[in-house]
């Protein structure tokens, strides 16, 4: 049998060895790990010294993976997850999931659409733990050590896996006094003669308004419009305040709706809004705490009963 300090000196600088891979950077790798990048380089080079092999190309603008360090990143990710499903089998009950989640989403959407769907998850399986990061930018998931991340839109990435989840249903809002002052539209076009709000991506690029009638797509131009928010829910409090009217998902926007400071206008007439997807790294397998999330999110958003049918905040199937 294998000592323990044996086994401790084999695994030694594995776990460095696959986050160094898996970001091709030493100080991400560390960042990630909680410690100095000088602490990081030291586990590498002790474990080169013990395996008597090269790992990583190294220069000052690049890290890139030998033919060893392939080798050995292919074999060693494939034995973190096992070593992962051991543990959660050597669980009291082998069903049960344990270990930690670590996810990352955007501040508006993360709270109303995944907290919920996370709080239900975690009363079925009380050995499991999240890490929940959230912020309204994307970041590199290898580097920062995540699981899963929630996205809106169309990747620009095509080194990640997309789940994808549906489309964000959009409605198009004012409060009374906006609609008393400008009217009320009732086909898109009567958007032009209202002061517009609008939400702008983190690419910087003005997003029109689109709409569907008669089976064609109509796009409002909003580069005129009087202000612009790169958050969904500011730009429902500046629908709420009067400053104009925009498009926004429903998500936000449908407590104030029910409240009666807001007024949804051109009702049936906005396009499908933006792609939601469960996006994650391909090169690792995921562990079977992380697809049993994945899988429960997918299928509670794609059935439509699942938050009760005036809470289905999506629109369309996920795709399976």
């Amino acid at each position: 049998m294998v000592s323990n300090l044996r086994l401790q000196h084999k695994v030694a600088g594995i776990e460095e060895f696959l986050r160094v891979a898996e970001a091709l950077s030493f100080s991400r790798a560390a960042e990630s790990l909680g410690q100095a990048s000088s602490a990081t380089s030291k586990s590498i080079a002790r474990l080169e010294d013990r395996l008597g092999v090269r790992l990583f190309h190294r220069t000052t603008r690049s890290v890139k993976l030998t033919e060893e360090g392939n080798l050995l990143y292919e074999r060693a990710s494939r034995w973190a997850d096992e070593l992962d499903d051991m543990q959660s089998a050597l669980l009291k009950d082998p069903e049960e999931l344990g270990g930690v989640i670590r996810l990352e989403m955007p501040v508006s959407l993360g709270r109303a659409l995944i907290l919920p769907l996370l709080g239900r998850f975690l009363a079925d399986h009380p050995k499991l733990k999240v890490e929940v990061r959230m912020h309204d930018h994307h970041v590199n998931l290898i580097a920062e050590g995540a699981d899963l991340a929630l996205r809106v839109g169309h990747l620009s990435n095509d080194d990640l896996v997309a789940k994808p989840l549906g489309f964000l249903r959009q409605g198009t809002y004012a409060c009374p006094d906006c609609l008393s002052r400008h009217g009320l539209p009732q086909v898109p076009n009567d958007l032009l003669s209202h002061r517009l709000i609008t939400f702008l991506p983190p690419s910087g690029r003005h997003r029109p308004m689109v709409y569907t009638s008669a089976g064609s797509d109509i796009a409002i131009d909003t580069r005129g419009a009087v202000a612009t928010f790169t958050n969904g829910e500011a730009l429902v409090d500046a629908a709420i305040a009067g400053i104009g009217i925009g498009q926004a998902p429903e998500i936000y926007a449908r407590q104030a709706v029910r409240a009666g400071v807001l007024v949804q206008v051109l009702t049936g007439q906005d396009a499908p809004g933006t792609p939601v997807q469960l996006v994650y790294p391909p090169r690792r397998q995921l562990p079977r705490r992380v697809l049993a999330f994945r899988d429960y999110v997918t299928d509670a958003l794609s059935n439509e009963t699942a938050l009760g049918q005036d809470e289905v905040l999506i629109k369309g199937r996920a795709r399976k």
